[in-house]
């Protein structure tokens, strides 16, 4: 763990949940490659902004930062999370060890206060993680109003009802993998952008989380709602694609 004050003065990392800030957890590949890194500071730099942070680096300071911590990390590949909190950076590190790996996942009953920001100080949600075993478990969050599934505490969501696929668009933060997913997504498969109600969940046969630590994964069971997986193929097909784009990115 590494952070930085607003003087550019090193400074001692602090637990993030609860704190005022917003972050990004960036994917680090072999040889220290960080796939679509531009798209995730972007965002993170945008979050600032809504969110009204008193303080928001340069988008190079935090280029800078980066750069230099990726060169001391080991193994090189792993999984970055950058926080901004009101007058510190901070970066820290962490093995991938969720990816594509089958989930389990289990209900959380959770409103996110603005979907579209990554934030530390929402702690119900990111500071519960801890309760799961995290490469395979996730919280499949379920609004506590209108029931709907919307998102992981970790993923977009796809499911899959043969080549048929419902994606929800609107009250969730619309990751960067399944952004650059979506136009394959689209010439592939009839996609349609919507939100399913818990008791719609019977009808799909698979389940797809799509974020940066889970890659692109397979839900296997989520025995709240009585549904379990009834295949792979759609999850194996967008898996091999987000394969190819993460050897694209690093060409």
């Amino acid at each position: 763990m590494k952070a930085w004050n607003i003087d550019d003065t090193l400074s001692k990392h602090p637990e993030p949940w609860g704190l005022r800030g917003v972050f990004s957890t960036l994917r680090v590949i072999e040889d220290r490659e960080v796939p679509f890194c531009e798209s995730y500071l972007h965002r993170l730099i945008e979050s600032a902004k809504r969110e009204a942070m008193p303080w928001i680096p340069e988008i190079q300071f935090i280029e800078q930062k980066l750069a230099h911590f990726l060169s001391e990390i080991s193994p090189d590949h792993g999984l970055v999370r950058v926080c901004l909190f009101e007058e510190l950076l901070g970066l820290s590190s962490r093995p991938a060890v969720s990816d594509g790996n089958p989930v389990e996942g289990w209900l959380l009953h959770h409103r996110r206060p603005d979907p579209v920001i990554k934030s530390t100080q929402d702690k119900d949600l990111y500071g519960s993680l801890a309760e799961l075993e995290i490469e395979r478990e996730d919280w499949v969050i379920i609004d506590p109003k209108d029931n709907d599934i919307r998102e992981t505490a970790t993923s977009n969501l796809i499911f899959a009802s043969g080549e048929e696929l419902v994606i929800p668009e609107k009250w969730v933060l619309n990751g960067i993998v399944l952004q650059k997913l979506l136009p394959f997504l689209e010439k592939r498969f009839a996609v349609t952008r919507a939100i399913p109600k818990d008791q719609d969940i019977s009808s799909f046969d698979e389940i797809i989380l799509c974020g940066t630590g889970r890659g692109v994964a397979p839900l296997t069971v989520l025995s709240e709602l009585g549904w379990r997986s009834q295949g792979n193929a759609v999850f194996s097909e967008i898996r091999t694609h987000y394969e190819e784009l993460l050897r694209s990115s690093s060409a």
